[in-house]
């Protein structure tokens, strides 16, 4: 790769990154490059359709390009259709939105969601990427991996964050979310309650994940929660259908070694 690409898709990766719309100065200082850098690099991007300006500004966001390409690895994943009326049905039953998140490597990737009813949402776009151990859907998949599998992970994200967990309270987080049959996360906006994300497993591990991203338990005591046994039976539903069908949950990447996929 020359070493102008390489540039170019560091410009890309800044801007998908960023909470808001970045300028030429900003992806400069995040990078370490000159403005005249950034510019050209940013100008054979807009060319390309991989970024657009922001409402006619002299800031970025990602372009249709990007978004396209987004989309069609996304529909790689033919659990998405599978799933769809099934989030709806959470989505519903919740009032918040159910979204899944398939296992892609060591990583989660938010793959389709269906929307709640419930006005304050605080969910990521589709395609979002966070390490398995980061957020309560990737730890619902991590919890349910085969023991090797765990221990690889541990490995990489070892080498990846020298002050990742230490190996205790790793091991008993997982071991709490195998014993309630959930993962939980606190809610930034509803002190005291958490979104859950349940396990969906087919064969020796866990596929994918299904999420209800809102404050949908209290995490003093996340069993007592009314809906809990309702939302359970849907998710198993799924499962079910999973031991029936596993080609359907297979993912595109599957025969890749994890520690070969790297994403952000």
């Amino acid at each position: 790769m020359s070493s102008s690409a390489r540039r170019a898709l560091r410009i890309l990766e800044t801007i998908g990154a960023a909470e808001q719309p970045p300028g030429a100065t900003e992806i400069g200082r995040a990078l370490g490059l000159s403005a005249g850098t950034v510019f050209r690099g940013l100008d054979a991007l807009e060319r390309a359709g991989c970024v657009a300006r922001y409402q006619s500004s002299a800031k970025f966001v990602l372009g249709k390009s990007v978004a396209a390409l987004r989309q069609s690895l996304l529909a790689r994943f033919p659990i998405r259709e599978v799933c769809a009326p099934y989030l709806r049905q959470l989505a519903f039953a919740s009032r918040e939105t159910a979204a899944l998140t398939v296992r892609l490597g060591w990583y989660g990737v938010r793959i389709a969601a269906a929307p709640g009813t419930n006005e304050v949402t605080s969910s990521p776009p589709l395609g979002a990427v966070r390490p398995l151990h980061e957020g309560c859907a990737g730890r619902a998949i991590l919890a349910h991996l085969a023991p090797d599998s765990i221990e690889a992970f541990a490995a990489w994200a070892r080498r990846r964050d020298a002050h990742a967990s230490d190996a205790r309270s790793f091991a008993r987080d997982l071991a709490d979310i195998r014993k309630c049959g959930f993962a939980a996360e606190a809610t930034p906006f509803a002190r005291g309650r958490a979104a859950i994300a349940f396990p969906l497993c087919a064969g020796v591990g866990a596929v994918a994940a299904i999420a209800l991203e809102g404050p949908v338990i209290d995490l003093g005591r996340p069993a007592a929660q009314e809906g809990l046994p309702h939302w359970r039976e849907i998710v198993q539903s799924v499962e079910r259908l999973a031991q029936a069908r596993p080609d359907l949950f297979a993912g595109p990447f599957d025969h890749l070694d994890p520690d070969d996929i790297m994403l952000s």
